[in-house]
C-alpha cells in the first residue's frame, strides 16, 4: 500500500476526497456487476423450459430446440471482466493508500517502519520504453545531446513496444481461430455425442446448447448402460476429455492462471508507481534527479507523458493478459489428450514472455543500462511491519483459485 501524503508539486490529499472517489468507483463497479448478471444466467431459461414436463417434446421424432445465442464470451471478457477487475484492483489500491495515512496504519505490528527507496524498473520491453520516454523527454527539454538522436531512440523504443503488442495480439487471434476454436468444436462434438447416446439417443430427451450441441434435458433419461452403445473410439475420446480428470485439470489451470496473475501484478505495480505514486508536474524539466554514475530517479511526470505511458505500457498489456488468461483456459479445457494438456500449458507461456525475449535479444546494451539505472518511486514510501504488509500478497492465491473454480463451473 502507498501513502497519499502530500508530495512536492501536488496538492495534499484529504480523507473526504478519498472516500468520495472510492464511492464513485464502487458505484461504477456495481453497474458492471449488474451488466454481467445476464451472462451468468445465460442457460437458466433454457433448462427451465426443457425440464418442464408440460413443455417437453414427447415425440421421438421431435427436433431438439435451439435457444437464443448468448453474449459471445469475447465481449464478456473484454467488456465486463477486464474493466471489472481493473476497478476492483483500483479500489483496493486506493483503500490501502488511504489506510497508510491513518494514525493506526501500523496497528497489529511491531512498530518497525522502513523508509522505502526508489526501485528499479522491470527489465523488459515495457521497462525500456518507460526509461527511454522519461529520460529522453527530460534531455530534450534540458537541451542535452542531439535532439535528432534522442527522437530516433525514442521512436525505436515506441516501435518496439508497438511490435510486441502487435505480435502478441496476432498470435492470440491466430491461436483462437486455428487452434483453440477448432479444439473447442471437436471437444463439444465428442461430448455432444456422449450426451445424446447416454440419454437414449432420442431428440425428445435432449436440448441444444446455444452452440448447437445436445445436452440431457432431464436426469431420469440418463442410463449408464447406454455407454456400451458408443463405439470404442467414442468411448476413448469421451474418457480423454480434461473435465473427466479434475485432479489433473484443476492444478494445470491453477498454474496457468498464476502465471498470468504474476504478470498482471507487475503491470499493476507499474501503474501504481508511475501513475499514482509519482507526482504530476508541469514540465519534464523537473522529472528527473540525477545521481552518481548513470543512475537517475524519476521524481515527477507530466500529464501528457502519463497518458502516453498508460496507452503504450499499461492498457495493452493488461487487456492482452486478461484475454490470454481466458483463451488459455479455454484451450486447455478443450485439449483431448492428457499428455498434450501438459505440453500446451507450457507452450502458452511463451506469448507472455515475448516482451522479455525481445528485450534480451533486440534492445541495445546502452538502453539496457539506462533501464537498469532508472529508478521510480515506490508505491509505499513508509512501510510499517503489520499483517497487511506481510500477508496481503498471499491473497493472490485465493484470487487464482477463485478464477479457476469460476471458469470451470460457471463460464
Amino acid at each position: 500500500s502507498s501513502s497519499l501524503r502530500a508530495v512536492p508539486g501536488s496538492p495534499p490529499a484529504t480523507k473526504s476526497s478519498n472516500m468520495l472517489f472510492g464511492t464513485k468507483l464502487l458505484a461504477v463497479a456495481a453497474l458492471v456487476a449488474s451488466a454481467s448478471a445476464g451472462f451468468l444466467k445465460r442457460d437458466e431459461h433454457v433448462q427451465l423450459v426443457l425440464q418442464d414436463p408440460d413443455k417437453a417434446e414427447t415425440s421421438e421424432s421431435a427436433e431438439p430446440k435451439v435457444p437464443q445465442q448468448p453474449l459471445p464470451p469475447e465481449f464478456y471478457v473484454l467488456g465486463v471482466i477486464a474493466p471489472g477487475t481493473f476497478l476492483a484492483g483500483l479500489i483496493f489500491v486506493v483503500v490501502l493508500r488511504s489506510l497508510e495515512g491513518s494514525p493506526d496504519a501500523s496497528g497489529g505490528g511491531d512498530a518497525e517502519v522502513y523508509d522505502r527507496e526508489p526501485d528499479n524498473l522491470d527489465e523488459d520491453v515495457y521497462g525500456a520504453g518507460v526509461a527511454t520516454l522519461v529520460r529522453d523527454s527530460y534531455s530534450m527539454v534540458e537541451g542535452k545531446g542531439d535532439i535528432v538522436l534522442r527522437i530516433s531512440r525514442l521512436s525505436s523504443s515506441f516501435l518496439l513496444m508497438a511490435f510486441v503488442v502487435f505480435l502478441q495480439v496476432f498470435v492470440v487471434l491466430q491461436m483462437q481461430a486455428l487452434v483453440a476454436g477448432r479444439a473447442v468444436t471437436e471437444i463439444r462434438q465428442i461430448y455432444g455425442r456422449y450426451e445424446y447416446v447416454m440419454y437414449g439417443a432420442e431428440n425428445s430427451h435432449v436440448y441444444l446448447t446455444p452452440n448447437g450441441f445436445p445436452r440431457g434435458a432431464d436426469e431420469r433419461w440418463f442410463d449408464p448402460a447406454n455407454f456400451d452403445r458408443l463405439t470404442d473410439d467414442e468411448r476413448a475420446s469421451a474418457c480423454r476429455i480434461p473435465f473427466s480428470q479434475p485432479k489433473l485439470l484443476l492444478p494445470i489451470l491453477f498454474i496457468w492462471t498464476l502465471t498470468i496473475v504474476t504478470d498482471l501484478r507487475r503491470c499493476g505495480d507499474l501503474f501504481v508507481r508511475l501513475i499514482l505514486a509519482t507526482p504530476t508536474i508541469d514540465s519534464m524539466k523537473d522529472a528527473i534527479v540525477e545521481c552518481d554514475g548513470e543512475s537517475e530517479v524519476i521524481v515527477g511526470i507530466t500529464r501528457p507523458v502519463k497518458a502516453v505511458l498508460m496507452a503504450m505500457t499499461i492498457v495493452p498489456r493488461y487487456l492482452i493478459d486478461i484475454y490470454l488468461l481466458w483463451l488459455g483456459c479455454r484451450w486447455l479445457c478443450a485439449t483431448p489428450s492428457f499428455s498434450d494438456l501438459l505440453l500446451n500449458s507450457v507452450a502458452l507461456e511463451f506469448i507472455v514472455l515475448l516482451k522479455d525475449a525481445l528485450y534480451a535479444g533486440v534492445v541495445p546494451d546502452r538502453n539496457k543500462r539506462a533501464t537498469q539505472n532508472t529508478l521510480i518511486q515506490p508505491w509505499q514510501r513508509k512501510e510499517p511491519a503489520n499483517y497487511r504488509v506481510f500477508l496481503s500478497s498471499f491473497l493472490l492465491i485465493a484470487v487464482t483459485m477463485a478464477w479457476v473454480l469460476y471458469y470451470v463451473y460457471r463460464f
